[in-house]
């Protein structure tokens, strides 16, 4: 008996090492409201530590964004959370990895927001030539990975560029959705960016993974950008990161097209949403579609495309990763006081309300519970052994069972390998 349970601890172990899936969300701005007094509850008002509580929900991977110098951003890019300096993502990042965590590192290469429609050569570099640009590359990323490894924050998956549909660092590494060239910019030139930072990258974090990230305004160019990119040998990555709103970028069935056509063609890369999110009290600013009769403006409806999403996800073998966008935002104890209001009605009504917490009460939200169904037997956070335990349970395959097992064996259940003896 001793050693057919060696053996199915070995099996299980081997299952997790092939299938290892990632579940959390972005939580850049979290240590500003830790820091400014904000504090968050579970579903039921009772208040509790972040880390210690995404954890608990099966969460096992978190991701923070570096900028360059954000003290150069525009004022109301700072306000939406353009703030994070390496100094601060350092803090933060020690205190994900000491929670046990993986983390992703997200360059943005520039002062401020860096999207489809916006990638500003950061103040410091622009007047930098491209070759003196693809030295800055290598330069800038070894220090700031050298400095996170020393602090014991290393990072384990790492974006060299945040949604690079249309390049980095314009206009020289400018390119159409495609990836075809812009009339100042070129898929060289931007290759040449990506692979000095993947250089620093390989040197500094030998053992962290490459994420190409990129998303889906233009989803039916994505299959050329990629493969125009294949053709730089020296461009080695090991995850297409993708960022999915539906208000923005289409249906799930739509997304799992695109999901089918990158597995198709990049057979070598896993796959990762490593942005999404969906509006709970109103729907996100500046909506391209509408989805209000799938999926209600309400902690319900926010619920269900969370429920949806995962069960599409894990219908895709080589997507293994899913992130939340800003899930932390909340305004509950920082401008929400006594009950008393004082703020921003541009918060309020234009930006964000797609986190997972509720920004009054500071109460964890449906959706929350919902992305530990994602892991399957992948997010395991450690074995036990034990005879209680509620949730889902699984096989070490990933199948739900209709209940707790009574045959010997390793299961999952609460995102933990349990063996029932």
């Amino acid at each position: 008996m001793r050693k057919a349970l060696i053996l199915l601890l070995l099996m299980a172990g081997s299952v997790a090492a092939n299938a290892q899936k990632y579940v959390g969300g972005d939580i850049s701005m979290l240590k500003k409201f830790v820091d400014s007094g904000a504090i968050y509850k579970d579903k039921d008002g009772n208040e509790v530590q972040p880390l210690e509580f995404f954890k608990a929900q099966g969460w096992n991977a978190l991701r923070v964004r570096l900028f360059v110098d954000p003290s150069k951003a525009p004022e109301d890019d700072k306000k939406e959370g353009a703030i994070q300096d390496l100094a601060y993502v350092t803090a933060l990042g020690q205190s994900i990895k000491a929670a046990g965590f993986s983390f992703m590192l997200d360059f943005h290469y520039s002062d401020t927001w860096t999207d489809p429609g916006q990638h500003k050569t950061p103040d410091a570099w622009k007047n930098m030539t491209v070759d003196e640009l693809k030295s800055q590359m290598y330069t800038y990323t070894k220090s700031c990975l050298e400095t996170l490894v020393a602090a014991k924050a290393t990072p384990d998956f790492i974006q060299v560029g945040n949604e690079i549909t249309t390049g980095i660092l314009w206009n020289t590494g400018k390119v159409n959705s495609d990836g075809s060239d812009t009339s100042n910019g070129s898929m060289k030139n931007l290759a040449g960016y990506l692979a000095s930072a993947i250089k620093a990258c390989n040197e500094i974090c030998p053992q962290a993974q490459i994420v190409i990230h990129t998303e889906l305004h233009a989803p039916n160019s994505l299959p050329s950008f990629y493969k125009r990119l294949s053709q730089y040998s020296d461009v080695k990555y090991d995850i297409i990161g993708l960022s999915y709103y539906p208000d923005y970028h289409g249906t799930l069935a739509q997304l799992d097209g695109y999901l089918k056509t990158l597995e198709a063609q990049e057979q070598d890369k896993k796959i990762m949403i490593v942005e999404t999110g969906y509006g709970f009290e109103w729907s996100l600013p500046k909506t391209k579609d509408e989805f209000k009769d799938q999926y209600p403006i309400s902690e319900e409806g926010q619920r269900q495309f969370a429920e949806e999403l995962v069960t599409l996800l894990n219908g895709h073998e080589k997507v293994n990763g899913l992130f939340w966008w800003y899930p932390e935002y909340t305004l509950n104890n920082i401008v929400f006081k006594n009950g008393n209001e004082y703020w921003n009605s541009f918060l309020h009504t234009g930006y964000w309300n797609g986190a997972m917490f509720h920004y009054k009460t500071g109460k964890a939200l449906a959706a929350l519970y919902e992305l530990k169904n994602f892991v399957g037997t992948s997010g395991i956070l450690g074995v036990r052994t034990e005879t209680e335990r509620s949730d889902a349970w699984y096989s070490i395959d990933g199948r739900m069972l209709t209940g707790k097992p009574t045959t010997r064996g390793i299961y999952i259940n609460n995102g933990k390998k349990i063996i029932i003896p």
